[in-house]
């Protein structure tokens, strides 16, 4: 029998064991698909020609669907080698050579990314117009997008999958052909190496995760590079953590066994001991795992967060339906008698007041406003106009913030959707009146206009504003909504011949701000297919790492069944062992999770309280039950005969 039709015989025969396996790399043949797909369709690409975000997001999430499963593909496969170390010495024994050997299961292993790709193609290309149907819907689309298969797109899954599965065949074939016989005969009761502890890297693990933190949680009012800041922390996290379960995991594990009083209570001895004399080769695997869970819940969280900050910020820039300028009474008159037939579909007007005033920071920080031009505006004013629209929980902050004498607050301008700017506590001269920013935020107030929605808002007490503005020109502009807004249109010719200066101090809002939400709706969409495929992969990684530590762990467990310990005592000594392997880098890594979606609440000005609190609570409750279920099959492992 050739090699071909051994390796085919085996795959047929070890289905059962490839499964999960197999699900896992058809759910990411598919979805890789339809990453890449978004580059190639041209009905798509044409109706986002004014915006690359569609295209760049696809291919940020494909690449890192890659790197996802290259690693998942790297632990499943280990898994599957050790199982098989048995089988493979039991051939060498036969006198059939290791290379021959090795080639048998490297064509396996081709083989089965082969079945993967004839299987997730099919899939990706039935479910790719449902996929690009929801990605429009989050995206705004009103178009329907024709169903297209890629040859482009098929072409660069085919060659990306074949590479990474031939390079997997490869190893395999190296690590067979290197083996021994004795190695592949005891593989189960191979011994492990002691950790080594390393008081200097575990300590500067740590340091580094918290060094990672303070930058995180710091960076605004340090006024740094957002890019070089991101980066930095990334770097610094990911080797903290990498240095935290290599080292610091291991000198705690080392001192919880040195306490007796701790570690001779029920059967913490063999569940720490399993633990500790494994983290040499299991550390790498813990700590990836750790970023993985952090990637997941940022994923979905920040999705979330997308989606409510794109219906804020959408109200932000287009309050009104439509608005204009006039600053003589005679004009607001003519204005309002020009308006008064259309009061079917009128709501309502809002008469703003504000002054333009020179903003300058003492520390020369020019980055905040534009040839230091702002709009000053009184507390009583911004109180009102949020009160006409009806937004009570910005009403209810602002009554939080009053500010007091020399304070002001600063609103971030409407044309910008986030910024790292830090002004909180800085002193700010306007009109040369000096004043300290007691809180930045922002907040709906005329919208983004032509003339002045890139100028940030202060907001100052009455009195303080009444003697600010002295002899300057007072603004006011008049905002609109309108119950029918197809209407908005012939309104704004109407007045445009009432008001002074004509169609130049009329400002219809309609959504020319809708290309903006389309970077949020592509990442909206994506992130939460990324969430998806990011759980799996955890869970994936976690599940065949255990499984191969169960596996390990039969024999241990034999000779302690025939030494008097129950199968409720085993099952203890599985939960906290799976417990330390699996909860403790999902709960490091929805602490990276955390500290990291309070960055971006610190860029995007918005509290994401809530899709925290969803993000974290829904991956807990997803890998508790996972947890749960691996906890049980292992125990099957150890336990059963």
């Amino acid at each position: 029998m050739n090699a071909y039709r051994l390796a085919y015989k085996l795959l047929k025969n070890n289905l059962n064991i490839y499964g999960f396996y197999l699900i896992v790399l058809v759910v990411v043949v598919a979805t890789y698909y339809n990453f890449v797909a978004i580059q190639y369709n041209e009905a798509f690409v044409e109706l986002t020609e004014q915006l690359q975000s569609a295209v760049v997001a696809s291919m940020t999430c494909g690449f890192v669907l890659l790197c996802t499963v290259v690693f998942f593909m790297w632990h499943a496969n280990g898994f599957f080698f050790k199982q098989r170390q048995k089988e493979t010495g039991l051939y060498m024994l036969m006198g059939i050579s290791s290379s021959r050997i090795g080639r048998v299961m490297a064509i396996e292993s081709i083989l089965l990314g082969g079945l993967s790709l004839l299987i997730g193609l099919p899939v990706g290309l039935l479910f790719s117009k449902l996929f690009f149907m929801l990605l429009g819907k989050a995206m705004f689309l009103d178009a329907e997008l024709p169903f297209t298969v890629s040859s482009e797109a098929v072409l660069q899954l085919v060659i990306v999958f074949v590479v990474l599965f031939v390079v997997l065949g490869l190893r395999n074939y190296r690590i067979v052909k290197r083996s021994r016989l004795l190695d592949m005969l005891h593989a189960a009761v191979e011994k492990q190496p002691v950790p080594k502890l390393d008081v200097k890297r575990g300590f500067l693990g740590v340091l580094l995760i918290t060094a990672g933190y303070m930058l995180a949680i710091n960076f605004k009012r340090w006024e740094l590079d957002l890019l070089i800041a991101s980066m930095a922390i990334l770097i610094l996290v990911c080797l903290g953590t990498y240095l935290f379960f290599g080292s610091f995991l291991a000198i705690i594990l080392s001192r919880l066994m040195a306490s007796k009083g701790f570690v001779y209570r029920d059967v913490r001895l063999v569940s720490l001991s399993n633990v500790f004399f494994r983290l040499k080769l299991n550390y790498r695997s813990l700590a990836m795992t750790a970023i993985l869970a952090a990637a997941t819940v940022t994923a979905f969280s920040v999705s979330l967060s997308f989606r409510q900050f794109a219906e804020e910020h959408a109200r932000i820039e287009a309050p009104y339906s439509l608005g204009y300028e006039s600053n003589d009474e005679r004009t607001r008159d003519m204005a309002a008698e020009a308006l008064r037939g259309w009061d079917g579909s009128r709501v309502g007007v809002n008469e703003i007041r504000f002054v333009l005033a020179h903003a300058e920071y003492p520390g020369g920080n020019k980055r905040v406003d534009h040839n230091n031009k702002a709009i000053l505006a009184s507390y009583s004013e911004v109180k009102r106009t949020l009160a006409f629209l009806n937004d009570e929980t910005h009403e209810r902050l602002l009554e939080e913030l009053q500010p007091g004498e020399g304070e002001s607050i600063f609103i971030l301008n409407a044309n910008t959707m986030a910024s790292p700017i830090q002004v909180e506590g800085q002193a700010v001269r306007l009109n040369g009146q000096k004043y300290e920013v007691k809180e930045s935020l922002q907040f709906p107030f005329i919208g983004n206009t032509a003339s002045y929605g890139k100028m940030n808002l202060y907001v100052v007490q009455d009195r303080e504003y009444e003697r600010l503005k002295g002899n300057g020109s007072e603004i006011i502009w008049s905002g609109i909504q309108l119950a029918e807004t197809e209407q908005a249109g012939e309104l704004v010719k109407h007045l445009a011949g009432t008001v002074s200066g004509g169609a130049d101090n009329v400002h219809l809002y309609g959504e020319p701000y809708i290309w903006d939400y389309y970077a949020l709706g592509i990442f909206f969409f994506l992130g939460l297919i990324m969430f998806l495929v990011f759980v799996l992969a955890t869970f994936s990684t976690i599940y065949f790492k255990l499984l191969g530590d169960a596996f390990m762990d039969r024999e241990q467990y034999a000779i302690l069944k025939k030494i008097g310990m129950s199968k409720s005592e085993i099952q203890k000594s599985v939960y906290l062992q799976v417990g330390i392997a699996f909860l403790l880098p999902v709960v490091v890594g929805i602490i990276h999770s955390i500290v990291a979606m309070n960055m971006l609440e610190e860029i995007m000005n918005v509290r994401f309280a809530l899709q925290m609190v969803y993000g974290t609570g829904l991956f807990g409750m997803i890998m508790l039950g996972f947890y749960i279920g691996i906890s049980r099959n292992y125990t099957r492992m150890v336990y059963g005969k």
